[in-house]
């Protein structure tokens, strides 16, 4: 994801920092950083992404995280932070997997039959459920309804997202499928540069599209 992230920035002109754990040449830790940023693009782990997000509150500057596995300590300094800086999260960072989100939302208010959420990943992906599934089961239950999950890790596939709406007689399915990972890099860049002019406050694909 980072290599796919500094393509698609370097693409449209930004100068990058890459941070990472690999100390490798042209990578740098956060605190090592000491020029101005316009932004930060996180994709790490949980305890990465706290350290964006602490870094991000000391600078001053905008966040988008993609990480997905957060505790709720994140979030609470996250809730907290955004009343200095703008943050933008989201658990999935394709356009069209956040439209899913919008449609699951209305299909589960509206329906009252059983659903099932499965997703599938590359064997090496650590988190399980993915957090898109947990994001898609989380939107359900604020409809007060409920969703069961289930997960498969195989191959190299980049992510595939399925929620079924079943009732005797017929079923709705709505799918998304991820044929690479560069379409998570092209959506974290759009929300760096749309999140770039806005003030402080939590931001997500909803803002974007207006939703």
């Amino acid at each position: 994801m980072g290599s796919s992230i500094k393509r698609t920035l370097e693409k449209d002109n930004f100068n990058v920092y890459e941070v990472d754990i690999i100390k490798a040449d042209g990578v740098y830790e956060l605190k090592s950083i000491d020029v101005r940023v316009d932004g930060i693009i996180d994709f790490s782990t949980p305890d990465g992404a706290m350290k964006a997000l602490d870094f991000a509150f000391s600078k001053g500057v905008p966040l988008v995280c993609g990480t997905t596995g957060l505790s709720d300590e994140f979030f609470k300094k996250m809730k907290n932070y955004s009343s200095k800086i703008a943050i933008f999260y989201s658990p999935n960072m394709s356009v069209g997997i956040n439209l899913c989100f919008f449609i699951v939302d209305i299909v589960s208010k509206k329906l009252d039959w059983d659903m099932h959420i499965h997703e599938v990943h590359h064997k090496f992906k650590k988190d399980m459920p993915s957090g898109t599934a947990l994001y898609f089961k989380k939107i359900i239950e604020s409809n007060n309804k409920k969703a069961s999950v289930t997960s498969s890790r195989i191959g190299d596939i980049a992510g595939e997202h399925e929620i079924t709406f079943a009732l005797n007689g017929e079923k709705i399915t709505i799918s998304h499928i991820a044929y690479n990972r560069e379409i998570f890099a092209n959506g974290a860049v759009i929300a760096l540069k749309w999140i770039i002019s806005k003030p402080a406050g939590i931001y997500s694909f909803k803002d974007i599209m207006g939703f």
